[in-house]
């Protein structure tokens, strides 16, 4: 895996959308994700990003309608970016041409993010597909690359990307439902039987980024266990009971580093 991203991604991360919201202390929260132009106006504010996902209590799942809504990847270039500079976050990317990822890439490079996030996996916005060369482009910014995969049938996508020396991955993405992406509690065992294959296929060479459905540090735990050793919590974070709740983070981030601490001493 790549050591320089090992080092500085932080246990506990945001995934995006939702690090665009919130950047608690001691996370690496994911920014984006954008597009090479814009796509139905400025990112979506706290309260309408609430208003596109929707909790399912009695299945303890999260629907979200988001759907990549965000002003276009120059927008950082021309405002400075509120929280974290781009050094200390993710940068999320989609492309939808591969004259889109062109220009996303370039923009990357030019923006020197923590790593770059391809997120080629969102459930809102169709087919999932790549252009043959992309994995490689990325790889050559020399800036690490993290490929964000669905929770089902990802096996081409992880196999291109690893022949293109891609070595982090983040699973998963949410599952595609009729109204959005699915996420939550319904998503956990899904994305558990991901982050296991990649551990088990490619032993200690990648990066693995597991989450879906982390509520509470036992989650931490079991994606530990599967052999995840970077931990991403969602839309339970945009829950308005614990948003504000600093010992709601602060016992994941516990957990997490623990969990990290715990990988470090058995790698080779």
């Amino acid at each position: 895996m790549s050591r320089d991203l090992a080092r500085s991604l932080a246990p506990l991360v945001i995934s995006a959308p939702f690090g665009n919201y919130i950047q608690p202390a001691g996370t690496t929260a994911t920014v984006g994700t954008y597009t090479a132009a814009r796509r139905g106006g400025r990112p979506a504010a706290f309260g309408r990003a609430l208003l596109t996902t929707r909790y399912y209590r009695r299945l303890g799942a999260w629907v979200n309608r988001i759907g990549l809504r965000n002003p276009g990847i120059d927008s950082l270039r021309a405002e400075p970016k509120r929280g974290n500079p781009l050094s200390q976050c993710l940068l999320s990317i989609h492309g939808f041409t591969p004259a889109d990822w062109e220009l996303l890439l370039e923009r990357t490079t030019q923006l020197k993010p923590m790593a770059v996030e391809l997120n080629i996996s969102c459930p809102n916005v169709g087919e999932i597909s790549w252009p043959d060369n992309l994995f490689r482009q990325a790889v050559a910014t020399g800036i690490p690359v993290i490929v964000k995969i669905p929770p089902v049938r990802f096996h081409p996508m992880v196999e291109a990307a690893i022949a293109a020396d891609v070595r982090w991955f983040h699973a998963t993405n949410t599952l595609p439902v009729p109204k959005g992406g699915l996420s939550g509690v319904p998503l956990k065992p899904l994305a558990l039987s991901a982050v296991k294959w990649l551990r088990e296929s490619y032993g200690t060479e990648l990066g693995i980024i597991g989450g879906g459905g982390i509520r509470a540090p036992e989650d931490i735990v079991d994606y530990a266990a599967a052999g995840a050793d970077r931990f991403a919590v969602g839309s339970y974070a945009m829950r308005p009971s614990v948003l504000n709740s600093e010992r709601w983070v602060a016992d994941l981030r516990q957990s997490a580093g623990a969990m990290v601490k715990q990988s470090q001493r058995t790698q080779p």
